[in-house]
């Protein structure tokens, strides 16, 4: 008779476990195999994603990117219209033109009378007439204006028109400003001149040649600065448009953090 003693009693249990395992693994000897597979694809999705970030945040803090703002303006020639005036007193009669018009140097623009006779008010250059500022029937001293003439003559001018101090504080001198022309394409233009103080917008009635949408009314401050086009540079008479101005480039988290750029 066989005596079985505690131990062996215990052990019993776990051969029999470690003889199943081994079975199914003659059984299943592929078990294992996704098991290495799975390994390395798992390293090289690591490594890959950890490229692609690393890449990501080198060209966010390393990387440029173009840098520019939408500013409404008007382009013309010269800084602001010429207003032509009465030369002696009188009374409106009446205009022969309207704004818009193109008119030849020494065209006849208004009539004066002063209750004996009438005087024509002539053209002194060639350009377009950009604002009617009497009307008819109003007394005239001499050297009051009556109209406004954008003088053809005069150097190719982008006014620049901003309400906003922030936006205002961008602008400075030699920053290029790219001006649409009509059917595609823009003309590089370059700032000159920026003025220190705003203006009132109700100021510049009369001396913007077209009006502009959007310009605020009333009392409301406006910053003015203007760009030269290069010269030899024709405009299709006076326009609004929208411009952008050049302010450089910055770096990509700075365009998500709302940060001004560096030059």
């Amino acid at each position: 008779m066989t005596t079985v003693t505690e131990p062996e009693e215990r052990q019993r249990p776990q051969t029999a476990a470690v003889a199943a395992a081994r079975a199914a693994a003659v059984l299943e000897p592929g078990l294992d195999q996704p098991v290495r597979l799975i390994g390395p694809r798992l390293w090289l999705a690591g490594a890959a994603l950890a490229l692609a970030v690393g890449a990501g945040a080198g060209w966010a803090v390393w990387g440029r990117l173009p840098h520019t703002m939408t500013v409404p303006a008007v382009a013309a020639h010269g800084d602001a219209p010429v207003r032509v005036a009465a030369e002696r007193a009188g009374s409106l009669v009446e205009f022969e033109v309207r704004p818009g018009e193109r008119v030849a140097a020494g065209q006849v623009l208004a009539l004066v009378g002063d209750g004996t006779a009438r005087t024509e008010l002539t053209a002194p250059a060639a350009g377009t007439v950009s604002a009617l500022l009497a009307a008819p029937g109003a007394p005239l001293a001499p050297g009051t204006p009556v109209l406004a003439l954008d003088r053809a003559d005069a150097p190719a001018t982008v006014r620049l028109l901003v309400d906003d101090p922030a936006r205002a504080a961008k602008l400075a001198p030699g920053l290029p400003v790219l001006v649409p022309v009509p059917g595609g394409g823009a003309i590089r233009a370059l700032v000159d001149r920026v003025e220190p103080l705003p203006v009132r917008a109700d100021t510049l009635d009369g001396t913007l040649p077209v009006a502009v949408p959007g310009l605020p009314a009333g009392g409301a401050p406006v910053w003015v600065a203007y760009a030269r086009l290069p010269q030899g540079v024709a405009l299709d008479g006076p326009l609004a448009l929208d411009v952008r101005v050049d302010l450089g480039s910055r770096h990509p988290y700075q365009a998500v953090l709302g940060q001004e750029a560096k030059r």
